[in-house]
């Protein structure tokens, strides 16, 4: 029983900290800053530079040294969305340090002060910066979800039991008799079970049939995100419509066969775009599409791109998931059959890096 009960807890701090790894390394960062802050500051004081000019240069050089810290190798924030990145961490450190210097009075301090008030006044408003930086600078960082069916062959306990609450997201494939002749029955009571076993986790449902509209209402009660494929014969306008009047995501979802410029004007409506990458949709198992890169970086390309997320999903395990320039991962049987799905979750959220995590 106490082995049990100390498995249990040391489980439940492993996640605590897995879950908090990006505030760590944000804190490491920080500190980091400070100092090549500090640093240069008082190396362009010894060449009698303005104590003002010698700060706001100092400020500088610490906020560039952080983003570049943050998204490289922290957030690891996709090409596509550095500069916008960029332009809100600019403007968020700026803010905060302003506060600081004013709660701090700095400029008010003798010149020995100087690194004593900017770490107390830091230490206290950290928190909120990061919070800013997290929902503004870094929303985007590469996530992984996994894949589950809303049919009866689904046990939906048991890969609760197998992944706990590491991924990111769960993703809801709903794939009908319309899009997959031999396709079981949807069984839409799932996504209750699914929701209650995930209360907090972003919902996203891949709906694979030739006839969304028949399930948009069913599972919207249900979903953040609701994928519908753009490379079928149907008007997605009113359906659209649906989704965003009760306030959730459009995603368009699009397979490996579509050619990306016949659906310019339809992904510009969206808010996720969804990239199959397998041949088949709607089994699982398959290898990763060789063509499927070249996708990525057409709509990697597209001059809209910071409207959407991308999400990629079929045949995505390590070694090709550090390979992929997008924000999202869908991964079915790559987590659900290896031999310790909560590790091989951490892998593809670290692009591979999980040893160095796992001693947190």
């Amino acid at each position: 029983m106490e082995q049990i009960l100390s498995r249990s807890i040391n489980a439940r701090i492993n996640l605590f900290l897995y879950k908090f790894r990006f505030l760590v390394l944000y804190i490491i960062f920080g500190i980091l800053s400070l100092v090549i802050e500090f640093s240069f500051r008082n190396y362009l004081i010894t060449l009698n530079f303005d104590h003002s000019y010698a700060t706001f240069l100092g400020v500088l050089l610490g906020i560039l040294f952080a983003f570049w810290s943050n998204s490289k190798l922290n957030f690891k924030i996709p090409s596509p969305r550095l500069l916008k990145a960029l332009f809100y961490f600019v403007i968020i450190s700026f803010f905060s340090a302003s506060i600081q210097f004013y709660l701090g009075g700095v400029f008010l301090f003798e010149n020995k002060n100087y690194e004593l008030s900017r770490i107390v006044i830091s230490s206290i408003i950290f928190l909120i910066a990061y919070w800013f930086h997290r929902k503004y600078s870094f929303i985007n960082f590469k996530k992984v979800g996994v894949a589950i069916y809303a049919d009866a062959a689904e046990n939906i306990k048991d890969i609760n039991k197998k992944i706990n609450h590491y991924p990111d997201f769960v993703h809801i494939d709903i794939i009908d008799n319309t899009m997959k002749p031999d396709a079981d029955d949807v069984e839409i009571f799932r996504f209750e079970t699914i929701k209650a076993y995930w209360p907090d986790t972003q919902i996203q449902t891949h709906i694979m049939s030739e006839n969304p509209s028949d399930w948009v209402s069913k599972v919207l009660p249900f979903s953040d995100v609701v994928y519908v494929h753009g490379d079928i014969n149907q008007d997605l306008s009113p359906i659209i419509s649906e989704i965003q009047n009760v306030g959730k995501l459009v995603g368009i979802a699009l397979r490996i066969t579509s050619e990306i410029n016949d659906y310019i004007n339809l992904l510009k409506k969206a808010d996720y775009v969804l990239l199959l990458t397998i041949e088949n949709p709607g089994n699982s198992g398959q290898a990763f599409h060789s063509s499927a890169f070249r996708k990525i970086e057409q709509l990697n390309n597209l001059s809209f791109r910071n409207q959407f997320v991308l999400c990629v999903d079929g045949g995505v395990n390590t070694s090709i998931a550090k390979l992929i320039n997008s924000e999202c991962i869908v991964s079915g049987s790559s987590v659900l059959n290896d031999s310790d799905p909560i590790k091989q979750i951490m892998r593809l959220q670290t692009n591979n890096r999980y040893e160095d995590w796992k001693n947190l």
